[in-house]
């Protein structure tokens, strides 16, 4: 049982760097390659530091530190739950998005204000996948806190993740209002 739980983690890590970091830098790379206008004339994800250090490193770590608290606090996960960091998933994800299109942040996933492509798709269903597992995490936490009243020293690490992501993000929009 503990090997499997181990080849989750990892396989989550993995996900996380793959979907987040890996597949959106190959075809970065690849456009570069061919002179496509998508990366030549906007930015693009190895354009920006939130992207190669926090889809790349932080959050394919903060993900492995979630799913291994989550095994460990499954008593508390329930369809209610689930739908709950679902929809708080979806809430930030939205917010992010309106407000990228809101400020004309415009990248080569958002060439155009409100006009999203294939990139930006899968951005959205990524950031989805992230924010409700990390809103998962929160509510598991706060239920397992009200029972144990003690805060365990992985929730103090991912926090920090977290927040060092966010750092990285505002670095990337110096001078824009997202958070």
């Amino acid at each position: 049982m503990h090997q499997k739980k181990n080849k989750i983690i990892i396989g989550v890590g993995a996900a996380t760097f793959f979907f987040g970091f890996g597949a959106p830098a190959i075809l970065n790379l690849y456009l570069l390659s061919i002179n496509s206008p998508l990366v030549l004339q906007f930015r693009s994800s190895l354009m920006y530091i939130s992207s190669i250090f926090g889809d790349g490193m932080i959050l394919p770590i903060v993900n492995m530190l979630i799913v291994s608290s989550l095994i460990k606090n499954q008593e508390f996960i329930s369809r209610l739950i689930v739908f709950l960091s679902l929809f708080f998933g979806l809430i930030i994800t939205l917010y992010f998005h309106i407000t990228q299109a809101l400020h004309g942040l415009v990248n080569w996933s958002m060439p155009k204000p409100w006009e999203w492509n294939f990139l930006g798709a899968w951005h959205t269903l990524y950031m989805l996948i992230v924010t409700s597992l990390i809103s998962l995490f929160y509510i598991v936490l706060i239920l397992n806190f009200k029972k144990q009243k003690k805060l365990h020293r992985e929730a103090v690490l991912i926090t920090l993740g977290i927040i060092l992501f966010l750092v990285l993000l505002k670095v990337d929009y110096i001078g824009t209002k997202l958070i």
